[in-house]
């Protein structure tokens, strides 16, 4: 792990009609905050034509990408984004109604999570909620959100997603569909689970406010203010990152399935900010990918300066609309170092615990390998030298941490 200090040790050039990106390696586009590569190659390219960057780009994580307006749609088209993998529920995404604008260009998929933990090797299987328009040329201002509708049908996607190979994929053919994956991390096992870990009074409580809300029809407001208040709360933000990694890990492994699959790739990850069930996966990702807990906790906290443009926006949603604390708007590097430190103590290693959840290490070789190969992909080096080694950018200010293989 190399540590430069140097403020110019990343330059990329670009018209106004391309990407920008910091220091930090936040990528702009106004209305996608908290966009960044995980891991990326940097080129010293710099002509107009040029964005090496972003041609080499395998992962992607920001906050929610349906609210992308028309006029920052070309911009998002750059990355060449083939699927998205989205941390929300079928429920918690159809209550985002302003810009749906990516469902005229991604088929969106529910998936379909097991009652207990996925089996290695075991396919992700998925509903197709809507169809992504067929038209070449759309008209954005007149896409409607749900439009147009299909019936509903299951779909096996392989071991990670199998599908057909895309213009990016390492196969070589074609496949145009781009994919907009759902997976709901706060399964009915999750909330189970929260109610339990209440004294037996609040139990009763609980069932009174599940009876109440069903027949008001209210969408579960009394319950989840309880369990916000007497539970979420109480264990804070860490506590909640370890309730996601012990009752969330069929979630978690479908989401790890899916990014593996080279037919996904290039994919963008996102929640409904980017920060925590997106840090989650993000840091699982990086660990597989060889990453240091150092670097990843650090890349887990560039989300505090990736989410400072909507800032209000965010402490509006999680204290005034959630009734969280205020310690849930924040992403420091130490809570993710406990958290990585929680799961080595408990599962040996970070790989341990994919194992566990079913994410075999045959799986885990075949996501670092399928990121290796698409960041070479239709990319020839002329030489060895440092402008063309694997590089993450984690730091705000003028840190860059630098991977390279080690001579060991």
């Amino acid at each position: 792990m190399k540590l430069s200090r140097s403020k110019s040790s990343i330059r990329i050039r670009s018209t106004s009609r391309h990407l920008t990106q910091s220091n930090s390696g936040l990528l702009k586009i106004d209305s996608l905050p908290n966009l960044r590569v995980l891991c990326q190659r940097i080129s010293n390219e710099t002509s107009p034509e040029s964005s090496a960057i972003l041609k080499t780009a395998a992962i992607y994580r920001s906050s929610k990408p349906d609210k992308i307006v028309e006029k920052d749609v070309v911009k998002f088209r750059q990355l060449s984004i083939k699927s998205i993998v989205d941390f929300r529920s079928k429920e918690e995404y159809l209550l985002t109604k302003d810009h749906n604008l990516i469902d005229a260009e991604y088929t969106l998929y529910k998936v379909c999570l097991p009652n207990n933990n996925y089996q290695p090797g075991e396919s992700v299987t998925c509903e197709v909620i809507s169809r992504a328009s067929t038209l070449s040329n759309i008209n954005y201002t007149s896409v409607l959100y749900g439009e147009p509708s299909y019936k509903r049908r299951k779909k096996s996607l392989g071991s990670a997603g199998g599908h057909s190979s895309n213009h990016h994929n390492l196969n070589g053919e074609e496949d145009d569909e781009k994919r907009h994956y759902l997976i709901n991390f706060f399964t009915l096992r999750y909330i189970k689970r929260l109610i339990y870990s209440l004294p037996w009074y609040l139990w009763l409580l609980a069932f009174l406010y599940i009876i109440y809300d069903v027949v008001t029809r209210n969408k579960f407001v009394n319950l989840r203010r309880l369990l916000v208040h007497k539970a979420v709360n109480k264990k804070g933000l860490f506590g909640q990152y370890v309730d996601l990694i012990e009752l969330s890990q069929p979630s978690i492994c479908a989401a790890l399935k899916l990014i593996s699959e080279p037919d996904n790739l290039p994919v963008l990850i996102n929640c409904a900010y980017g920060k925590d069930r997106t840090g989650i996966i993000s840091a699982l990702i990086l660990t597989c990918l060889g990453m240091p807990k150092s670097y990843v906790a650090a890349e887990y906290a560039l989300s505090t300066e990736g989410l400072e443009p909507v800032r209000q926006l965010v402490y509006q949603d999680i204290v005034g609309k959630y009734e969280l604390t205020e310690e849930f708007c924040n992403s420091e590097t130490e809570t993710m170092l406990k958290l990585l430190n929680y799961i080595e103590e408990k599962y040996t290693s970070v790989e341990g615990y994919m194992c566990h959840i079913g994410f075999s290490l045959e799986e885990q070789h075949r996501l670092k390998a399928n990121v290796e190969a698409f960041r070479h992909l239709g990319y020839e080096d002329d030489n060895d030298d440092d402008d063309h080694k694997v590089t993450g950018v984690v730091s705000s200010k003028s840190e860059t941490l630098s991977s390279h293989p080690k001579s060991d």
